[in-house]
């Protein structure tokens, strides 16, 4: 029998290169492992930011929640019309796009008269009516100032209420002191209702327009600038809601909040006269209701079923835009709702309630 010895260093340096195979094995695994692993890092990161991408472009459909079940129909004020022959000419000749659903909001309104009255007394202070006031129908209450003249007129339940000077008789308001321009104008009405409290941030953050009026025969005269003018009057419209819808109202020559600025030096009479009527929107928790198509609402236009903001004498009318937002309520109301605005020659503007008929009554 015969025996092979294998030396030692013949041993060696088989397991020693079997070791420097197995490193260079290892970090040829490990370096393309790590580059492959980045590249699945990269991929997923990639595809993560398309899905968001797409999800943001395509979001998934939610269908109307109608968390308030059937609505009422929106009260518009009286109003006689005769109904009018409609026409259609609108940008590139489409329908502007909207989606199949809008928000309702809920408004928030008093129920007592005792309660609220306490608070329209501190309100009243502020404003500078410190004297008990009178009722004079059931929840609205007069304050009257001897000293100044004014007199303050507001209904408790809502919050809403005018003051008023009687500017049209007085001749030193014929030749201001000095008028203010459109800043002083806006910080002085804005800082009488800042004092009131009644300064709310949609009104804060909206749109604030002045217009110039001037003290003639019988009553007020809109001037085209400051030189004719005796007063400024400053409207307040409140923040556009859901970024791009706003709240119109029965008058759209002003906006719901205005204040009508002197150029007097006293200060009882730099603010002659206020009209605030402002609802309480719940913006926090609106439902969505499925609303018309806009084909649709012009088919309620041209059956009649619309209400004319402002009117005007001819028999047919060229519609030439058509726009969606909210209909401020003039009577008392548990919801905010969207309308179709429809927009037309001459001023023509027509309001067509946005809800679908199955879910209004």
């Amino acid at each position: 029998m015969v025996c092979f010895i294998i030396p030692n260093f013949i041993i060696y340096n088989e397991v020693m290169t079997s070791l420097t195979y197995v490193a260079h094995i290892s970090r040829r695994i490990i370096k393309y492992g790590g580059v492959g692993l980045g590249g699945l890092v990269v991929i997923w990161w990639i595809g993560g930011l398309a899905v968001k991408a797409y999800l943001a472009a395509h979001p998934p459909y939610v269908p109307p929640t109608v968390r308030f079940q059937i609505l009422p129909k929106i009260v518009f004020p009286d109003k006689k019309f005769e109904r009018k022959e409609f026409s259609l000419e609108l940008p590139n000749d489409t329908y502007p796009k909207f989606k199949d659903q809008a928000k309702v909001y809920v408004i928030y309104r008093s129920k007592s008269v005792i309660g609220e009255l306490e608070a329209a007394k501190k309100t009243a202070a502020l404003m500078g009516f410190r004297k008990e006031p009178t009722e004079i129908k059931t929840g609205i209450y007069e304050f009257a100032d001897s000293l100044t003249n004014r007199t303050l007129t507001m209904n408790v339940l809502s919050g809403n209420f005018k003051l008023n000077y009687p500017y049209l008789a007085d001749q030193l308001l014929l030749n201001p002191d000095e008028m203010p321009d459109k800043a002083g104008a806006v910080s002085v009405a804005k800082s009488f209702l800042q004092q009131a409290g009644k300064m709310y941030p949609d009104l804060e953050e909206g749109e604030s327009k002045i217009s110039y009026w001037k003290i003639a025969f019988g009553g007020l005269k809109e001037t085209p600038g400051l030189n004719d003018a005796n007063l400024v009057r400053v409207d307040f419209f409140r923040k556009k809601l859901d970024g791009d819808q706003e709240m119109v109202t029965d008058d759209l020559s002003k906006a719901s909040v205005s204040v009508l600025v002197s150029g007097s030096s006293l200060a009882a009479k730099k603010i002659v006269e206020v009209e605030y009527k402002y609802i309480n929107v719940d913006v926090s928790a609106p439902s969505t209701y499925p609303i018309k198509t806009p084909e649709a609402a012009y088919e309620d236009l041209k059956m009649g079923y619309y209400w004319p903001a402002k009117d005007s004498e001819a028999k047919s009318t060229v519609i030439r835009k058509v726009t969606l937002a909210y209909f401020e309520p003039v009577t008392p109301a548990q919801f905010l709702q969207p309308v179709y605005v429809f927009g037309g020659d001459g001023g023509f503007t027509a309001y067509v309630p946005a809800v679908t008929d199955k879910w209004v009554q």
